[in-house]
């Protein structure tokens, strides 16, 4: 069983190929811009502050760009029990199974700026032995 069984429906999710693609490439930068700080053990509060604002942007920025994705559940769950009214279990896993492909792209590059936020908090932790200046505790 796999995407052969998902419902043919326009829900007119726009195409965001070009901008995820221009997202992945920021993103890339920005962990490339990490590496060198890594790497030369260059980190102060200055650049945390900065590397983490530009990370923070673009994840916001593709978040948005998911909004419409998020917009469509309810819809897409009722078409799902529509079309397998007898089958309830089945109806669920496909909607799950479809909803988060439609998902998937969005999730990658939100969950790469996940990994570089914690990988930047680790490194000022491991050169400072203290929580960036960000962090509120």
């Amino acid at each position: 069983m796999g995407n052969e069984m998902f419902i043919k429906h326009d829900f007119k999710l726009p195409a965001h190929n070009n901008e995820l693609s221009k997202a992945e490439e920021v993103i890339e930068k920005l962990r490339n811009k990490f590496k060198k700080i890594q790497k030369n053990k260059t980190i102060n509060d200055s650049i945390h502050n900065t590397l983490y604002e530009e990370t923070v942007r673009i994840l916001d920025y593709v978040g948005k760009l998911s909004m419409p994705t998020f917009a469509i559940e309810e819809e897409m769950e009722k078409l799902y029990i529509l079309q397998y009214p007898k089958s309830p279990l089945l109806s669920k896993k496909l909607f799950n199974d479809h909803y988060m492909e439609l998902h998937h792209p969005y999730t990658l590059l939100k969950n790469r700026c996940f990994r570089l936020l914690e990988e930047l908090d680790n490194e000022y932790i491991k050169r400072f032995r203290k929580n960036p200046p960000n962090w509120k505790i």
